[in-house]
């Protein structure tokens, strides 16, 4: 390792020519042996944030079946690989603690909520979407004149 004086900044700036410490002087070995996390990633999904109606596209790095990263997609011509500070929050909704991993159903006029099966939900959703907009629909699928 040889003696400790020239691993000071100051002495690497003299000795590499780098008087205002932006270039090489300016790393340590801790920093020039540190990698990206993305590196290790075993694929890159493409997605697109599920904040708003915006449509930023996202790289989604997975590693052993785990998101380990979301970026902006550099090739995304809406975004341009950048992502707001909700869409850069992406991770946390993905992976966070408070993560729900079940539907959760709160009954009308119910004060509690409840868990309810995956399957039974979507056959509710479908249900409440198909009286809603049955009667107003025609023979043809199409609004009737009489709906307004």
């Amino acid at each position: 390792m040889g003696n400790p004086l020239r691993q000071w900044p100051l002495l690497r700036q003299v000795r590499e020519g780098d008087p205002f410490g932006r270039g090489a002087a300016a790393k340590s070995r801790t920093s020039a042996e540190l990698r990206p996390r993305t590196v290790t990633a075993d694929q890159v999904v493409k997605s697109i944030c599920p904040y708003c109606g915006v449509g930023c596209a996202q790289n989604i790095y997975v590693k052993d079946e785990e998101i380990v990263h979301i970026e902006g997609d550099p090739d995304s011509p809406i975004s341009r690989g950048r992502l707001c500070p909700k869409g850069a929050a992406t991770l946390e909704l993905a992976t966070g603690p408070a993560r729900r991993y079940q539907v959760l159903y709160r009954r009308p006029h119910g004060t509690d909520w409840e868990p309810m099966a995956l399957d039974t939900a979507l056959d509710l959703v479908a249900d409440v979407t198909a009286a809603a907009t049955r009667p107003r629909l025609g023979v043809r699928g199409r609004a009737s004149p009489h709906s307004r």
